[in-house]
């Protein structure tokens, strides 16, 4: 080999090694996540179906739960008149707020409630209950948060 093919190996490694040296040298440039994407490793909110029956009356649809509250989707079949209750608890039992439906009467209602439990963690069980027209308590069912 001669001088002149020695020296063109090494400016061509040179060349080489200097390339490899700037991309790893380079400031790295990435895509960043929207600010309210939050980090990768939190995971959707839970949810769970829930239901009342009481005779002809039904009330169901989807518990979600938050950080400081919980949703209750709902529908509400109400046969004669009935309301629905929800009442959140937190993990002692201390009862927050409940929120209720107005009145219905042999007909059908859908909407959300939600129940704000401004603690660390949020509600950790919620009690969802019929009331007749006349205030009277029909039936009840405790759901708890995942």
């Amino acid at each position: 080999m001669n001088f002149r093919g020695m020296l063109r190996r090494i400016a061509g490694a040179g060349l080489a090694l200097a390339a490899v040296g700037a991309v790893l040298m380079s400031p790295v440039t990435a895509t960043a996540a929207p600010a309210d994407a939050g980090p990768a490793s939190i995971t959707a909110d839970p949810s769970e179906p829930w239901d009342l029956v009481y005779g002809a009356t039904k009330a169901f649809g989807t518990v979600r739960w938050h950080a400081r509250s919980v949703d209750v989707d709902f529908t509400l079949k109400a046969s004669y008149c009935r309301r629905l209750y929800v009442t959140p608890y937190d993990a002692n039992y201390k009862e927050y707020p409940s929120r209720s439906t107005s009145l219905h009467c042999d007909t059908t209602k859908t909407g959300t409630l939600n129940l704000v439990v401004d603690i660390p963690g949020g509600p950790a069980h919620v009690i969802a209950c019929l009331q007749d027209g006349a205030d009277d308590w029909l039936t009840c069912e405790q759901y708890d948060r995942p």
